[in-house]
């Protein structure tokens, strides 16, 4: 991703840091933004403490994070059928660096790394997909514990596993293809 945004955008400086650790001076920068990143650190009130230090007073910080499986139906419908028909637990990945899918748990990490004028919502959306089978090598191909769930499956077990998301998906088919629900939480919060 360095690269990329390196390559297409020369005139722009594109660091690496860690999150937990920011490389920047205090009152650094107006605005910290994370896409689908802060719970994939193994201490996101760290990193959000850090946000705070490198933004200058009146900055803002925004992030995503995937909204839990009970709204993010995608996500929900290769849980359940891995559950049913594979091992949950075989890709041995560790848990998220915190509970980050819920509105509120948002909300109380921007509060405790000292941000004011939080606020957080739920955005959801439809994802187009071609079929199930579509939908898992997306998430293969795309996702960090996701992909790490299905890859860990046995090989034996995927077409029961396809199968069931293809089932469980059908009441989202509009004509040839799949509309599957998928949310998000988007949290923001400015440093006084």
């Amino acid at each position: 991703m360095v690269g990329i945004a390196r390559a297409a955008h020369p005139d722009i400086v594109v660091t690496e840091g860690d999150a937990e650790n920011l490389p920047y001076p205090d009152g650094a920068f107006e605005a910290v933004v994370s896409n689908f990143g802060l719970h994939r650190v193994p201490q996101p009130d760290v990193a959000l403490a850090q946000a705070r230090h490198v933004l200058v007073a009146g900055g803002r910080v925004a992030f995503t994070v995937w909204a839990a499986p009970s709204e993010n139906i995608a996500w929900g419908l290769v849980f359940d059928a891995v559950a049913r028909h594979g091992d949950r637990a075989a890709a041995r990945t560790p848990p998220p660096g915190g509970s980050f899918n819920q509105i509120d748990d948002c909300l109380g990490a921007l509060d405790r790394a000292g941000f004011v004028h939080t606020s957080a919502r739920l955005v959801e959306a439809e994802w187009p997909v071609a079929s199930a089978q579509a939908l898992v090598t997306a998430l293969s191909a795309g996702t960090v514990r996701m992909a790490a769930l299905i890859a860990a499956q046995p090989p034996s077990a995927l077409p029961s596993i396809v199968g069931d998301i293809a089932r469980h998906a059908e009441p989202y088919r509009h004509g040839n293809r799949l509309s599957i629900p998928i949310a998000a939480v988007l949290a923001r919060g400015t440093r006084t």
